[in-house]
C-alpha cells in the first residue's frame, strides 16, 4: 500500500484507523491456516492425476501446488512455477514434467505430510460450511452484478450466502463488496454445473477494486465459493472456470478461493488470483492458457503505528509528525 506522512495532526484514532486500512488479520470467520500457502490443492483420489500447461499471460504461476492421496501430477508447459509442488505421497515416479521449470530454490517433494492434513481440514471445512443457513442468491451476471457482503447471514463469524444458480459470461462482472471485517462464504449447491465465465472483482465501501492503491477491503483468502454438494469425494457440483482471461482481455479476472473436495474441477483460460482446493475422484484439468498468483498476505500495521494507536487511544488528541503505512 502507499505510504502517507501526516505531520502536525491534532486527530483521533478513529483517522488513523481509517488511514490504516482494513486488515483481513483480524477478519472473523473461516481460516485456510496452511492452505494459503497453495494455490492448487489437488485430492489424488484413486491415482487420477493434476494436469497443468500452458501458463497463461504471464508464462509463471505463483505460489505451491499440493497433490495428496496418491495421485499423480502431468505438467506439459510451457510454463514456470515460482512455488513447490508437494506430493503427500512418497516418492513413485507419479510426477512426470516436460516444458516446465521451476524458479531457484523450488522444486517437486515428496511426503510432505502437511499436504494431507490441509485437504482432511478444508473437506471438514466444506462440510460444517455448507450446513450453515444464508441468505439466497443467485449469480445471474447478464448485467454487472454487485453482492453487498453485510446482506449475507452472520452465522460462525462468516457472511454467508445460499447460492443456487450460476449464470455468467465473458466479460460480466460480479462484484462482491465489503469491508473486510468478515469472511464471506458463497455456499453453492446448483442443479447442475457451476460454471465461472465472468469476472470476480472485490471492491471496498468507498467504490475502490482489489489492488488500486488505498483499497480497504476483502481479499481474495476471504471470499469462499464452497461447492459442498457430494460426499466422500464423489457426487459434487463440477467447478468450470473459464473467464477468457487472456492478451487480448487483460481486464478479465477472478478473485477468490474455490473450494469443492467432491465434485470434477476444471480451469481453462483462466486469469485467477486466488486458491483451487479440492477435485473429486477424479482428473483435474488446470490447462490451456491460465494464469494462476497467490493472494498476497492480509496487510497489518507495523509497529510503529500499532503504538500509536494505543497511544492515541490512551491520551486523546496529541500532535504528531509520523509515517505509517496505509
Amino acid at each position: 500500500m502507499k505510504n502517507k506522512v501526516i505531520r502536525n495532526a491534532g486527530t483521533s484514532v478513529v483517522v488513523l484507523a481509517s488511514i490504516m486500512g482494513a486488515s483481513s488479520a483480524s477478519a472473523t470467520g473461516f481460516t485456510l491456516g496452511d492452505a494459503a500457502n497453495y494455490i492448487i490443492l489437488y485430492e489424488g483420489n484413486g491415482g487420477h492425476h493434476l494436469a497443468i500447461n500452458n501458463f497463461g499471460t504471464t508464462g509463471i504461476w505463483t505460489g505451491n501446488i499440493g497433490i495428496d492421496g496418491t495421485g499423480t501430477l502431468a505438467a506439459s508447459g510451457p510454463g514456470t512455477i515460482n512455488g513447490d509442488v508437494n506430493f503427500a505421497a512418497g516418492n513413485t515416479g507419479q510426477a512426470s514434467v516436460s516444458n516446465t521449470g521451476f524458479t531457484s530454490g523450488h522444486g517437486i517433494n515428496y511426503n510432505v505430510a502437511a499436504v494431507h492434513n490441509d485437504m482432511v481440514y478444508l473437506n471438514g471445512l466444506s462440510s460444517s460450511l455448507g450446513a450453515l443457513g444464508g441468505t439466497a442468491l443467485s449469480i445471474n451476471t447478464s448485467s454487472d452484478q454487485t453482492v453487498l457482503a453485510s446482506s449475507g447471514t452472520l452465522n460462525g463469524g462468516n457472511l454467508l450466502f445460499n447460492v443456487t444458480s450460476v449464470n455468467s459470461g465473458n466479460g460480466e462482472n460480479l462484484i462482491v463488496k465489503g469491508d473486510g471485517s468478515a469472511n464471506v462464504v458463497m455456499n453453492v449447491n446448483t442443479p447442475g454445473d457451476a460454471q465461472f465465465h465472468g469476472n470476480i472483482l472485490l471492491q471496498d465501501l468507498t467504490g475502490k477494486f482489489f489492488g488500486e492503491a488505498g483499497y480497504a477491503g476483502l481479499s481474495p483468502d476471504q471470499v469462499l465459493f464452497n461447492l459442498y454438494g457430494g460426499a466422500a469425494l464423489v457426487g459434487g457440483d463440477k467447478l468450470d472456470a473459464n473467464d477468457n482471461g487472456n492478451a487480448a482481455h487483460p481486464a478479465n479476472i477472478i478473485y477468490g478461493t474455490f473450494l469443492d473436495p467432491n465434485g470434477a474441477i476444471s480451469f481453462v483460460n483462466t486469469r485467477f488470483v486466488g486458491h483451487i482446493f479440492g477435485g473429486d475422484s477424479v482428473d483435474m484439468q488446470i490447462v490451456s492458457g491460465d494464469t494462476l498468483t497467490l493472494p498476497p498476505p492480509p496487510s497489518v500495521p507495523d509497529a510503529a503505528s500499532t503504538a500509536l494507536l494505543a497511544l492515541l487511544g490512551l491520551g486523546g488528541l496529541v500532535m504528531f509528525k509520523k509515517t505509517v503505512v496505509a
